[in-house]
């Protein structure tokens, strides 16, 4: 017999989550706290007394009292437990149609496929199942929406890039025998650095949330884009306490001044360091990132590196290729299996991916976004409103 909550309770809702084989930290009770622009429910399904499902669900009013439900990675399910699946598809449908959502959008934490770079034979932990997975979805009246290799027409990016740290067994890898996995890039990692004066920490001190915002605007002007604000990062370090970290790259700049002397660098790079020293001090930062730890004990477990930012002085001395390797080794320390590097235009051809594949990628393709419409309204929503989308941005330029 089966019972259904869309109120579980947070502790409750956690131990489920630490004992799921595969968990995204959006589908983390506090996720639902970081988005808080959006309305939400923490759902709970039982069998027989026993919570078999979870998922968090995010709820935004798209016109006038029409909503939407979006489930970001989840559900926390046996994909392949179709009863199981049937039941909890028909409750959360139920909950839409109570709350006027006219569609459950779901973006499940499965992929189509997990390809090398190197054309290597690898884990399919991620893709293990996919065709029973999928095929379950569709029998209970899902729509896939496709496939969508642009980075920004999902609202998660369909093709992400992860690093292995585990072989294909599954079995979790030194940091040593996953740095000779990589090719040109691991002479950046290690003793290069140090003799240069690079160094790297590691911590969840949430007072240095100012010295990655600090850096992430020069990101921001370099690359002419908008990241998140103060607040935003404030927030994730407050509510994943236990498992958010800020990474920093620092430079002695003595210590480097002297490398080059040493060295018998060249004058205008002696003479750049001397200028830093007179407007900075003789410590810079010049690469930051944001990272999570995943909250699963059991199963695969996931790091996500979230946001990076670098300094527009010595872009030279490639100290991002350094902080990645620190969070891959900071990974491994806390058993993870795989580091995810982020979402890649799925052409495979833009920036971020020649930089991430360096380190031993894999093309990971997620399953992507599955449609459960719950009203007539679903179908001239789904054919309108981005049409009306796409004209309203060209009536504001």
């Amino acid at each position: 017999m089966y019972t259904f909550t869309s109120n579980l309770e947070k502790k409750e809702y956690d131990i489920f989550v630490e004992n799921y084989p595969m968990a995204s930290f959006m589908q983390e009770y506090e996720w639902a706290n970081i988005k808080d622009n959006w309305g939400n429910f923490h759902c709970g399904l039982y069998k027989d007394d026993k919570l078999v499902a979870v998922c968090m669900i995010l709820v935004k009013t798209v016109f006038k009292n029409i909503k939407l439900f979006y489930i970001p990675r989840g559900y926390l399910i046996d994909f392949n437990n179709l009863e199981d699946l049937k039941e909890m598809t028909n409750q959360i449908k139920i909950l839409a149609k109570q709350n006027h959502a006219y569609v459950v959008k779901i973006d499940p934490n499965f992929c189509i496929s997990d390809n090398s770079f190197k054309d290597e034979e690898v884990e399919h932990n991620y893709s293990k199942d996919y065709e029973i997975k999928h095929n379950n979805l569709i029998k209970l009246g899902y729509k896939h929406t496709g496939i969508n290799k642009d980075l920004h027409t999902n609202l998660q990016p369909q093709y992400n890039i992860f690093t292995p740290m585990c072989d294909i067994n599954s079995n979790i890898l030194t940091s040593d025998e996953v740095l000779k996995t990589y090719g040109r890039i691991k002479s950046y990692c290690g003793n290069y650095h140090t003799k240069r004066g690079i160094s790297f920490e590691i911590t969840n001190d949430i007072n240095r949330v100012d010295d990655l915002v600090n850096l992430l605007k020069q990101t921001e002007k370099k690359q002419n884009i908008n990241l998140r604000n103060k607040e935003y990062f404030v927030k994730i370090m407050k509510n994943f306490k236990d498992s958010a970290y800020l990474v920093f790259g620092n430079i002695d700049l003595n210590k480097y001044l002297d490398y080059l002397k040493e060295s018998k660098g060249k004058d205008e790079a002696i003479e750049e360091v001397n200028n830093l020293i007179k407007e900075y001090g003789s410590t810079m930062i010049l690469s930051t990132a944001l990272i999570l730890l995943p909250k699963n004990k059991k199963g695969i477990r996931t790091s996500e590196y979230l946001y990076a930012g670098n300094s527009l002085y010595l872009t030279n001395l490639h100290v991002s290729v350094g902080l990645v390797f620190e969070i891959i080794k900071f990974s491994i320390e806390n058993n993870c299996h795989y580091c995810n590097l982020g979402g890649v235009d799925g052409n495979l051809n833009d920036r971020l991916t020649t930089f991430k594949q360096r380190f031993n990628g894999r093309i990971m393709e997620f399953a992507g976004e599955y449609d459960l419409p719950t009203s007539w309204v679903y179908y001239p929503i789904k054919i309108f409103y981005p049409l009306l989308k796409k004209l309203y941005k060209l009536i504001k330029r």
